[in-house]
């Protein structure tokens, strides 16, 4: 099966080949450090208010917490901007592996949860649960998406 003509046109521009085989200090590793950054924020935060909800701290207030959604929030969208100048880089072997559409669909859970979690006062311990559950299956489909094969629709090899 061929590589899709718009795959090959994104993979060739100008700013996929420089974000993949430049050496500047901008380049890929500056994008992954700022995503891991985005994730630190993203994830870590909802990992303490998580365990909040979830009763493992119940002397620390709720009301003070809700600060933590501007962190929440700069972290999922340091992550946004990141992503998309990853997705650039590498369009053919992230649009080709299924991984990467599960990923989605887990970070639409996770928004979705945190919406749900910022506007209400009572907060279910199930709502906090698929909250962590959904940042967590994030993180592991990121990372399986580095070590699965490059091309998998369309057998470019790796």
């Amino acid at each position: 099966m061929a590589v899709p003509a718009f795959l090959e046109t994104i993979e060739r521009s100008g700013l996929s080949t420089w974000i993949r085989e430049s050496e500047s200090a901008f380049a890929y590793y500056f994008v992954l450090v700022i995503h891991n950054i985005g994730l630190a924020l993203l994830v870590g935060t909802c990992g303490v208010l998580g365990a909040r909800l979830l009763g493992f701290v119940p002397e620390l207030p709720l009301v003070p917490l809700r600060r933590f959604f501007t962190f929440i929030w700069i972290g999922f969208w340091l992550n946004v901007v990141s992503g998309v100048f990853l997705l650039i880089a590498y369009p053919t072997k992230a649009l080709t592996n299924p991984l990467f559409y599960v990923k989605l669909v887990l970070v639409a859970i996770g928004v979705w949860t945190l919406r749900r979690i910022e506007r209400e006062v009572d907060v279910r311990r199930s709502l906090a649960l698929w909250m962590l559950g959904s940042w967590l299956g994030v993180l592991t489909a990121g990372r399986a998406l580095a070590y699965t094969a490059s091309y998998l629709l369309y057998g470019k090899g790796t």
